[in-house]
């Protein structure tokens, strides 16, 4: 099996045309693709917004590029990231999750809503004891061992990502980039294209840059191009 991981847009170019489109096994996870294609990956919408701390561009993107992993990616290519973060649910309805928790990188320490602070050993803090009469128990575990909060080394970067996507500024550039990808998506999909033709990654790769190379093709055309003395304008 093999499934399109779609697809790089650049706002420098014309309106919701595909610059870069990737086909992986069906098995890749899409944030696997992200860190193998350096940024240039499925689904996420690149600004052209270099800034202050040297970043190349602004990566926007759903929750499924919001792992340590893929941030990191984003970041070793040079691309800040906007990208919605991944909404932890608590274990017990309507108690805390690991975003109650304060988590000091530096320290390597988490404090709890309680106000315990335990170091981070072996990539986790525990705490143990300190569960046992605490009068937020019922809201934080059911374990019989204590709460235990894990901290791995892409925490800085989902910290900041999630810090950054909701400024408002971030928010109005997600909300002006992102339908781009979507509504590319539903065409490149529309007419049952939801599902590859072929067995094989290489004979369906090159359907989906055909048929990604046509649909801009369309756009083009709906967009008013001409072809005037050997060059296309808008």
């Amino acid at each position: 099996q093999v499934g399109p991981r779609l697809l790089q847009q650049d706002p420098t170019a014309p309106h919701n045309t595909t610059t870069t489109a990737d086909t992986t096994t069906a098995d890749t996870a899409d944030t696997t693709t992200a860190d193998t294609t350096t940024a240039d990956t499925a689904d996420t919408t690149t600004a052209d917004t270099a800034d202050a701390e040297g970043f190349v561009g602004l990566v926007l993107a759903d929750s499924a590029y919001a792992s340590g992993e893929a941030l990191d990616a984003f970041a070793a290519a040079g691309y800040d990231t906007a990208i919605k973060p991944i909404d932890p649910k608590p274990r017990i309805p309507g108690g805390f999750t690991r975003d109650d928790f304060t988590i000091d990188t530096d320290a390597q320490t988490v404090t709890c809503p309680a106000g315990h602070t335990k170091a981070v050993k072996s990539g986790a803090a525990r705490f143990g004891a300190l569960c046992r009469g605490c009068p937020l128990r019922a809201r934080c575990t059911t374990s019989a061992a204590g709460r235990s909060v894990t901290v791995d080394a892409y925490h800085h970067r989902r910290q900041a990502n999630k810090t950054r996507f909701a400024q408002p500024a971030t928010q109005a550039t997600y909300q002006q980039h992102r339908p781009m990808a979507e509504r590319s998506i539903a065409w490149l999909t529309r007419n049952k294209a939801r599902r590859v033709p072929y067995r094989g990654v290489a004979a369906n790769h090159l359907w989906l840059t055909t048929r990604a190379a046509a649909v801009n093709l369309v756009r083009l055309t709906n967009l008013g191009v001409t072809h005037n003395n050997g060059a296309f304008t808008l």
